[in-house]
């Protein structure tokens, strides 16, 4: 078994075995797939040709919870146009989950297909915010949380990379040590920006988490030949375009993660006109404008038909979620619950919806299983390949998911936790002082019923379970 320095490996025999898929192995039918987004919904899902590698764009928002995006009917004011046409093309994930409730660890479990609890960065990079204090009087204080994601830990890029792939990333890294976003240019421990990670090329990803203004000079020294004034999302995006027309002739993958929607919330005047002077609801609109320009792109390049389009965002809300409880750096569903649409035509259908619980740790596999890789050989992976659930040909072999958040964040209610979800049932173990907690979220989607009395027998199963995993991974735990 291969060990990893400073991380969390889990035993091979702990974690269901990852299904391998090879395209190059299945007899697939024959056929292209070359009707635009608008039309794709009608048409049933046919397979990719044999041996062809699809290209894949994974987009990733920066605190964006549910209900914020056009397709789930829940908000009438917000405009998300081109996320409506990856939802009318593919298919979209009602019960998709963040790896954390804020936002490094998350990018650090999809990058590795890991969890957070596993990796040992368990809190948003370097580790401590104006609002995360002491917990309260005579509790735990912090774990100990990695400063920078490991250079030696798996990386989908480079496995991407391996099987002949373009691999850009830009965006939004921040796994890149400790810096603030008042260090000049952002440039901090370059030595762990995504070029060291797999990718071939990156644009915006450096130590910050957040740009110190939207509007140019943003201080981002990954971003060159900027243009005065000039808005990070819109740049980013047009960076996206170019990189899938530059790599058009070639199977590509580009990682984009946009800052948007963190704060500090700025946009364009014209979109905060146009939204009637709310600045956040113009922000969505640019973030989808960005979505746009790479659908655009993939479109014009003629690659549309071989593309798995991914959309996903890192955390839940900083904007709480009406039908939700609580938000960003929460261990309820209002902080882990986040919005996801996938698109592959040829093997998604149009227009579909799936309620299976998946996570961050998911991407991992399906991307590499999709190129045609394997991922047999990576004992520390914890994710499973979703393509079983995108043509329906089966199911997850996953009975739960986990959380791990140990550490103090006094502006949520469940903070400094662990939790596990199997089916509906939701059991939360709070860290000191913290009392544990169980819901039932099919009848209880607000989580405002602690039924752990009423069912004390499920909850110590679930707590043993939950602590059977932690030990597994060898969580690092508050400390007393």
């Amino acid at each position: 078994m291969v060990v990893f320095p400073q991380s969390r490996i889990l035993e091979a025999n702990f974690l269901p075995r990852v299904s391998e898929l090879n395209l190059s192995m299945r007899k697939i039918l024959s056929g292209r797939f070359t009707v635009l987004f608008a039309l794709s919904a009608l048409l049933s899902p046919i397979a990719i040709a044999e041996g062809e590698q699809p290209n894949i764009v994974f987009i990733m928002a920066d605190d964006l919870g549910p209900g914020w995006v056009d397709y789930d009917d829940s908000n009438p004011e917000v405009n998300t146009p081109n996320l409506q046409r990856i939802a009318e093309s593919g298919m979209v994930f009602t019960r998709a989950y963040a790896a954390c409730p804020v936002c490094s660890p998350t990018r650090a479990a999809c990058i590795t297909g890991m969890s957070p609890a596993q990796i040992g960065m368990t809190t948003h990079i370097p580790g401590k915010a104006g609002n995360e204090r002491p917990g309260p009087k005579g509790g735990p204080t912090d774990a100990e949380s990695l400063k920078h994601l490991p250079l030696e830990l798996p990386s989908y890029a480079r496995e991407l990379k391996k099987l002949g792939y373009a691999t850009g990333f830009i965006g939004k890294w921040h796994l890149a040590g400790e810096g603030s976003m008042g260090t000049r240019d952002g440039i901090v421990n370059s030595e762990w920006h995504p070029e060291h990670y797999g990718f071939d090329s990156n644009i915006g990803g450096c130590a910050y988490g957040q740009p110190k203004s939207w509007f140019d000079p943003y201080r981002n020294g990954t971003i060159t030949n900027r243009r005065k004034g000039e808005y990070l999302t819109d740049r980013l995006g047009d960076e996206a375009a170019s990189f899938i027309e530059t790599n058009k002739g070639r199977p590509f993958h580009l990682t984009f993660w946009p800052y948007s929607v963190h704060t500090p919330i700025k946009a364009p005047q014209d979109l905060v006109k146009k939204n009637g002077g709310n600045n956040y609801r113009a922000m969505l609109e640019s973030l989808d404008g960005a979505v746009g320009k790479v659908i655009d792109a993939v479109e014009a390049t003629g690659t549309l038909e071989n593309t798995m389009l991914v959309f996903y965002s890192d955390n839940g809300g900083h904007i709480p979620t009406e039908w939700l409880a609580d938000k960003k750096a929460s261990l309820l569903e209002g902080g882990v619950r986040v919005p996801m649409v996938v698109s592959w035509p040829g093997v998604i259908g149009g227009g579909t919806s799936c309620d299976v619980p998946v996570n961050t740790m998911d991407f991992f596999p399906t991307f590499v299983h999709a190129a045609g890789g394997t991922t047999a050989d990576i004992e520390s992976l914890e994710g499973l390949d979703l393509k079983p659930l995108f043509d329906g040909s089966g199911k997850l072999d996953r009975d739960a998911l986990y959380w791990h958040y140990p550490h103090n964040r006094m502006e949520v209610s469940h903070y400094m936790g662990g939790t596990i979800l199997e089916g509906d049932w939701k059991f939360y173990r709070g860290y000191g002082l913290i009392p544990d907690k169980l819901f039932h979220l099919k009848d209880d989607p607000m989580e405002k019923k602690n039924v752990l009395k009423a069912h004390a027998d499920l909850g110590a199963r679930l707590r043993g379970k939950l602590e059977a995993y932690l030990e597994k991974v060898s969580a690092q735990m508050p400390k007393s």
